[in-house]
């Protein structure tokens, strides 16, 4: 089928647009919006909100969408079908003001086909409603038709848009063999005799492999096809070497084209065992996970492929090699820019299967949809290499309940009948497998521990050393034994101690630490390499995101620490290797160092205004330090510097002369601590082993005469709007010394045929929303996203009181 770019032309209004609600004075004027389109990001952030601690105080809303379009008549006997590859959420599609299909799932795609109702001698109406005024997640959600839209248009036979894949039955350097499976669907009458086509070519164009079979199709029917196919010497696809092929194929009948269909594909293989651990492609790999969360900071949910390139290429540079979904499938675009950077995926379907974590999240549907929306998901990632293996379920209370646990079997099944060349894996949270159980678990294991009923995650942030007691428990490894044995995989979130038992325990299983605390991986990788049936770790988390508020965030003192989340106006849970603009932290150059990709030691600096104050951490929390040497009114005032690096000692220098010189990792590995005495200048880390010195690392304090320099990091956009470009603003030195402390308001204009998406910083407590014009920066940083509304020259600005403007200029074509 012809697919077409289906984002333009689109028009956006709040409440249901119903006929109802205009009667009542309920509609409104509607703007003219091109998608992909996050509502919730446009929202003011309210303080009330009764869930706004997980949603980041973002308040929630009901939002239709509307669109006209005249088909063109040389296609009256053709098939259209809408794919919307992600609205959040309770999605309703109308054509002419008739219902046409619903979809609860707000993280899903979904095929509507909408050729029965079209008329092809007037414009249609194709609408929207989306039904998101709810409580319904434990996170920044956004809102709206907030991923692409395509129309796909195509003969009565045709090849089903969810019907193509390409698996690898074996492969090695001589030849992989492809399985292909294909479905035709016929929509008309008489019986049609066709030919399938089916070519590989490498990226190059140079055709690897072909081959084609008649074809006899009933009418009003749909016929899966196979085929296999031999590649020789093929570039097999792995996160190291991420070599993809091309599919093209085509239903010929008389020799006459009549469909198409085309895409990418790799050849790869993934076996796991106890013994092997996980390989890929025959090769032992240990996965450097991190999780991540579907919204991009500033531009919120609206999914763009450059902010996806930007996030994959900066983890991978991070030295991560894996990233986990949390807790939902991740989009097309965003495997497709993995399978093109080389990073291993582990695409999680849910984090709810009938027991609601937010009121109305999807175990509101689960039942009667889940058997769909699992569908949904393997025909997306199916032939999307990156994919090495399917997470069933988020920290799942049903794990532990001996009758709901059958629930996982079901899933598992359903996946295998579908796609047998990839493992399952059930990521447990084993506390709350047995969380209805607690006072009887606490009375084996001998913890008097006070419990209250309470929200997950604080609960494992109050608990402290009773969970570790729990998770190593026999009691839970019984309670969740037949959950494991339903995948592949165990999957274990914050249960590292299980790691060394269950290998004795369960000698047939394989485990991945598929949700670990950041400052643990000291501890856990060691185990990970160690033991073969670990075969990696996914920590909490990569990339920041908004909501759950402030999880990582450091208070100070006798300061309350406001619950476990952090009350208005946190936004950010600042708890990722990177902040919400994409600012590396410290923690991301430790864990560097722990992986062993890393031999120059890296400077981190604590706040010195909280020097002698006692820090209140959360499980998710390893430092508050900053990598700066800019404290301009703590002269002579005491400080703590952070030192990483595993080397055998690391001196410390202050305008050249030494501080001291420490045997490292005494107290942690990985980190050393030096008390001092700030003095503006120079600070320097030299880090040595067997007494050379093996690498050193060097900051400087930033001068009083700061300018602003902003730079774009594309300079050419799509005039139709269907991508964006990060505009980043720095206040620095005239030496280019970033200066963290600057805290003069910036406002951001824009001139010409372009669009300001989304403008602020990567602070975890601001009342500033992206939409805003002016913000604070937040360690000398602000980040704008930019995407443009036709051809022309863009010109993006910035002022701040007593400072030069400074300009950036973008082209559209």
């Amino acid at each position: 089928m012809v697919r077409k770019n289906f984002n333009s032309g689109w028009y956006f209004g709040k409440g249901s647009g119903s006929a109802l609600s205009a009667m009542f004075g309920g509609a409104g004027e509607d703007m003219p919006v091109i998608l992909p389109h996050d509502a919730a990001i446009l929202e003011p952030r309210d303080a009330q909100d009764i869930m706004g601690s997980g949603n980041a105080y973002f308040s929630k809303d009901n939002y239709h969408y509307t669109k006209k379009f005249s088909p063109d008549s040389k296609d009256k006997n053709k098939i259209f079908v809408l794919h919307f590859e992600g609205i959040y959420q309770n999605a309703f599609v109308y054509v002419n003001n008739s219902f046409v299909a619903k979809h609860p799932y707000g993280y899903g795609d979904f095929y509507v086909d909408i050729t029965e109702y079209l008329c092809f001698d007037r414009e249609n109406s194709i609408s929207v409603t989306v039904k998101n005024g709810v409580s319904s997640g434990r996170w920044y959600t956004g809102g709206g038709i907030y991923r692409d839209v395509s129309l796909l248009i195509g003969d009565r036979l045709s090849i089903d848009p969810q019907g193509v894949y390409f698996g690898t039955a074996e492969a090695d350097d001589e030849m992989a063999v492809i399985n292909t499976r294909t479905v035709l669907n016929h929509r008309g009458i008489g019986v049609r005799k066709v030919r399938l086509y089916t070519e590989i070519k490498d990226m190059d164009g140079h055709t690897v492999a072909s081959d084609s079979i008649p074809v006899t199709v009933m009418e009003h029917d749909s016929i899966e096809l196979t085929q296999k196919l031999y590649v020789r010497r093929p570039k097999l696809w792995s996160a190291e070497q991420p070599s993809l092929y091309q599919y093209h194929m085509e239903i010929r009948e008389n020799e006459e084209i009549i469909d198409t269909g085309e895409g990418t594909f790799g050849i790869r293989t993934v076996q796991v065992d106890p013994i092997r651990g996980l390989r890929v492609n025959g090769n032992m790999v240990k996965l450097r996970g991190g999780c991540i969360h579907h919204d991009n900071g500033i531009i919120g949910s609206a999914e763009f492929l450059h902010a996806e390139q930007v996030r994959i290429r900066e983890l991978k540079k991070a030295g991560y090699n894996a990233i986990r979904s949390a807790h939902y499938p991740m989009s097309r675009q965003l495997l497709e820019v993995c399978d093109q950077i080389g990073m291993y995926v582990m695409d999680e379907f849910t984090d709810v299967w009938t027991t609601t974590k937010a009121d109305f999240d999807y175990g509101m549907n689960f039942t009667e949809w889940w058997e769909e929306d699992i569908a949904n998901m393997v025909h997306k990632d199916f032939n999307h290499p990156c994919v090495i293996m399917y997470s069933i379920g988020n920290e799942i209370p049903e794990v532990g309940n001996c009758f709901d646990v059958r629930l996982g079997k079901q899933i598992a099944d359903k996946i295998r009948s579908m796609d047998v060349t990839r493992p399952l894996v059930n990521c447990m949270n084993l506390m709350l497998a047995v969380m209805d159980r607690l006072p009887e678990v606490m009375a084996v294991i001998g913890s008097e521990q006070n419990l209250q009923a309470g929200e997950i995650n604080s609960l494992m942030s109050d608990m402290g050393s009773a969970m570790e007691k729990i998770t190593g428990s026999d009691y839970v490894a019984v309670a969740t034994e037949e959950a494991s044995s339903h995948v592949d995989i165990t999957g274990l979130n914050y249960a590292s101690v299980r790691y060394v038992i269950d290998g004795k325990k369960f000698p047939n299983r394989v485990i991945v630490g598929s949700e670990t605390n950041p400052a643990d991986l000291d501890t856990n990788w060691p185990l990970v390499e160690k033991l073969p049936y670990v075969i990696g770790d996914f920590s909490w988390t990569a990339w920041d995101y908004l909501g759950e508020v402030g999880i990582g965030l450091v208070t100070y003192g006798q300061q309350e620490m406001g619950g476990f989340y952090k009350p208005y106006p946190c936004k950010a849970a600042y708890c990722g290797d990177f902040n919400l603009i994409g600012d590396r932290r410290p923690i991301s150059y430790w864990r560097e160092i722990i992986w062993g990709f890393r031999k120059q030691p890296y400077i981190a600096v604590q706040p010195p205004q909280h020097f002698e104050e006692k820090k209140n951490m959360t499980q998710w929390t390893m430092t508050d330090a900053v990598h700066t040497w800019t404290f301009k009114e703590y002269e002579g005032k005491p400080i703590r510097v952070e030192v990483y690096s595993v080397e055998e000692e690391v001196a410390l220098y202050i305008n050249g002369a030494c501080v001291d010189r420490k045997v490292t990792g005494e107290s942690k590995r990985g980190i050393t601590y030096f008390n001092t005495v700030y003095a503006k200048g120079v600070i320097e880390a030299v880090a040595y082993t067997g007494g050379r010195e093996t690498g050193r690392d060097m900051l400087k304090t930033a001068g009083n005469n700061t300018f602003l320099r902003a730079e774009s990091d594309r300079r050419e956009l799509p005039a139709d709007g269907s991508d964006i470009c990060y505009v980043d603003l720095r206040i620095e030195d005239a030496d280019g010394i970033l200066d963290t402390e600057a805290s003069m308001p910036m406002t951001i204009s824009l001139e010409g045929p372009g669009q300001i998406t989304g403008f602020g910083s990567g602070a975890p407590v601001s009342e500033e929303n992206f939409f805003d014009r002016t913000a604070m920066p937040f360690e000398g940083r602000l980040r704008a996203a930019v995407r443009a509304k036709a051809a022309g020259s863009i010109r993006v600005m910035f002022t701040a009181d007593g400072m030069e403007q400074a300009t950036v200029e973008i082209h559209a074509e």
